[in-house]
């Protein structure tokens, strides 16, 4: 008897998906009313991106990603023609354009976000290969340490420290998980560190917002003003909100207020508890996905489903991070309710690959089930 497998939907990562988005949407609009004359146009934008975005999520939570193993050479080919592909287009076109993205015609994308995913599927995939060779460090840790390492250092010089850092942080976490020596993970963690301070420092904006961040004294007028605004819009909101719509914060002090910073506008119109709700479901997001790597069928399904956890989770913590002053300013967006196209689009790509690793463990426990049931009878 020929067993076909059927969708299964995991209805509890759907509900929280679709209320992060759907009211992430609402905040966003919110915070971008005053950024254009037409109040709607950031909305209307992000509604065309979000309808993309949920073509690619449901063509991926439908493609087996088991498919992505014996794409892994074509996943790393692609890797390298973005990185080698925005480093060539910028210096054709004299740098016109932010270094990190790549533009044709009107559609433009951050490299770093699609490089970042290619990252998880192939070191999921080489580990869950490798798993009897880690022993030997030359052969086969050593190789794929400097795959991270030459990654790393080309999304750095974009430049973009903070996607190259939380690549990193990423990669070191899938290593750990992957039965790597801890040993050989704390010295490349070590000589990661080392070159990307001396990195930041050799870079006059990267070395003042570490200075800013660990100063007692910030000018809030100069390199402070967006993160001392952020906080005062926080205040602003207090325990229940001043409402959707009525940010002052927005309209006079933060410039794009729609992108990095959105959570401050988020936490000065629904307050400390509608901050704590959309905390809470990105906590529950981040469990669910290591349920769904938990109950994985085999080992590059876990890493590649904690692999996705990790790094929606880490966005957002990162990005509240920032706008509450407990990290430096970043750039990293907020999952799922910030503004920008290529987030979005690779957001709804990781949720797809974790909707189908799912629904694979459920069809697993099915015909596990139907096994059973043959022998009983």
């Amino acid at each position: 008897m020929v067993h076909v497998k059927r969708f299964h939907l995991d209805k509890v990562l759907f509900i929280i998906v679709v209320i992060l988005f759907v009211a992430g949407s609402v905040v966003m609009y919110s915070a971008s009313t005053s950024q254009n004359p037409d109040s709607t146009h950031y909305l209307k934008r992000h509604l065309i991106n979000g309808g993309i975005a949920i073509i690619l999520g449901i063509f991926f939570a439908r493609f087996p990603h088991q498919y992505f193993r014996p794409l892994r050479h074509v996943i790393l080919l692609g890797i390298f023609v973005l990185l080698g592909g925005v480093l060539v287009y910028n210096k054709v076109n004299g740098f016109t354009h932010p270094a990190r993205w790549l533009y044709f015609g009107k559609f433009s994308f951050q490299v770093a976000d699609f490089v970042r995913l290619g990252m998880i599927i192939y070191i999921s995939d080489y580990l869950h290969r490798k798993q009897h060779l880690l022993a030997d460090f030359k052969t086969s840790v050593l190789p794929i340490f400097g795959l991270v390492a030459t990654v790393v250092v080309l999304i750095a010089v974009q430049p973009d420290l903070s996607s190259s850092l939380m690549i990193m942080m990423l990669s070191l976490i899938l290593f750990y998980l992957g039965n790597v020596q801890i040993s050989h993970i704390s010295a490349f963690l070590s000589l990661g560190s080392v070159t990307a301070l001396v990195y930041a420092w050799s870079n006059a904006y990267m070395w003042q917002r570490i200075k800013t961040f660990m100063s007692d004294n910030v000018d809030v007028a100069n390199e402070g003003f967006q993160v001392h605004h952020s906080l005062m819009g926080l205040a602003h909101g207090g325990i229940a909100g001043v409402g959707l719509g009525n940010s002052y914060v927005k309209d006079l002090f933060l410039p794009e207020p729609h992108t990095d910073f959105v959570f401050s506008i988020l936490g000065e119109e629904f307050g400390f508890i509608g901050s704590f709700i959309f905390l809470f479901l990105f906590l529950l997001l981040f469990l669910r996905g290591l349920r769904i790597a938990r109950n994985s069928a085999d080992f590059f399904s876990m890493l590649l489903a904690i692999g996705i956890s990790f790094s929606l989770f880490s966005f957002a913590m990162v990005n509240i991070g920032v706008v509450t002053g407990f990290l430096p300013v970043t750039g990293l967006p907020l999952p799922l309710i910030s503004y920008g196209g290529s987030n979005l689009i690779i957001t709804a790509i990781m949720l797809g690959i974790l909707f189908n690793i799912s629904s694979n463990n459920e069809s697993g426990k099915i015909l596990s089930s139907e096994r059973m049931l043959n022998l009983e009878y």
